[in-house]
């Protein structure tokens, strides 16, 4: 629909009608119109059809070779009795190889995407209640630090 509704426009414009009459008559913007015209004129034969937005490359995305020997790594601790099988832990194994090792945030992605992170079935998210809990009415904070209240 839209890419008829830009190949429209430029047929207009290429029989003589004003810019301005038909980008206003379509509902469109002058930098709609423009932006159309141009990539006609640039020769193209699919002028008329929107163009992805994303980045072409991405320098700093991880390898597969590196995404292969985190997963491997997680597999490994998993298989063990009693290790640890968080981010630290493999950041830790990565040293021990010799190999330099992304960030948390990175190595939590990978997982992620795997699947292999795993949920906490000691403490599950909602049944702790917060430090900074406090009741209504009760005063948290006094001009001399903490009231006794907020302790007890």
């Amino acid at each position: 629909m839209e890419e008829q509704v830009r190949k429209n426009a430029i047929e207009r414009y290429l029989k003589g009608e004003l810019p301005k009459t038909i980008y206003s008559e379509l509902n469109r913007s002058k930098q709609w119109f423009f932006k159309w015209l141009k990539r006609f004129r640039s020769g193209s034969s699919d002028w008329y059809k929107d163009r992805s937005r994303a980045p072409l490359r991405r320098p700093k995305s991880i390898s597969v070779n590196d995404q292969q020997r985190i997963i491997s790594i997680r597999e490994h601790l998993d298989s063990q009795r009693f290790a640890q099988t968080g981010v630290s832990a493999i950041k830790w194994e990565l040293t021990k190889s010799g190999c330099g090792f992304p960030s948390d945030s990175t190595i939590n992605r990978v997982l992620k995407r795997k699947g292999l992170i795993k949920k906490n079935g000691l403490h599950p998210q909602g049944s702790c209640v917060s430090v900074f809990y406090r009741s209504p009415g009760s005063q948290q904070y006094s001009s001399g630090g903490l009231c006794r209240s907020a302790l007890h």
